[in-house]
């Protein structure tokens, strides 16, 4: 019995692929390998820990005192951004405030949780933040910023200055710093 209609026999179909053009298949491999390559690199890098925060110190002495800041040299936006200074003086503060003044436009990045110890004044002179603390027992005070860097800040870098200001009110011991946002 014959299926087709005009009495003529069935046409058969191939199976086979189609015909490739070789230099299209080798160009989509060497795409495919590179891509593979370049993201196990990426996530080796993650898995190293190059990604996240890394933070330096600097440090500066002047008047007799000691100045060291521990800030973040690379972050990202929305990460716990971890700064601090450590102020020393040999034989104490005395009664005298301890001032620390640090540039406004860099803490301005930041999402503020918390700033130990409180300060008993702060002043903002349109340039810098001025912290005035009362004395610790003993010849160092450690202040900590507690913040995260603000989502909406991404691919820059933010400077900043710290200083520690003798009784007058001159800045003795000086350091600056960078961090850069990464996205």
């Amino acid at each position: 019995m014959n299926d087709d209609v005009d009495g003529k026999a069935p046409r058969s179909i191939s199976t086979l692929p189609a015909p490739q053009n070789l230099r299209a298949v080798r160009r989509g491999r060497l795409g495919r390998r590179v891509f593979v390559v370049a993201l196990v690199v990426f996530l080796g890098l993650g898995m190293l820990g190059l990604y996240g925060v890394r933070t330096r110190e600097a440090q500066a002495t002047g008047g007799g005192y000691e100045l060291a800041v521990t800030y973040t040299t690379v972050t990202r936006p929305g990460l716990a951004t971890p700064w601090s200074a450590e102020i020393r003086r040999s034989g104490g503060f005395g009664d005298e405030l301890v001032s620390l003044a640090v540039s406004a436009s860099y803490f301005d990045a930041f999402d503020e949780n918390g700033l130990d110890p409180d300060p008993a004044e702060s002043v903002n002179d349109g340039e810098r933040t001025i912290w005035r603390f009362d004395p610790p027992p003993g010849d160092v005070m450690t202040v900590s910023f507690d913040a995260r860097l603000q989502p909406d800040i991404q691919l820059t870098r933010v400077k900043g200055s710290a200083s520690v200001l003798d009784p007058s009110g001159a800045a003795v011991a000086t350091v600056e710093f960078r961090t850069l946002v990464l996205p």
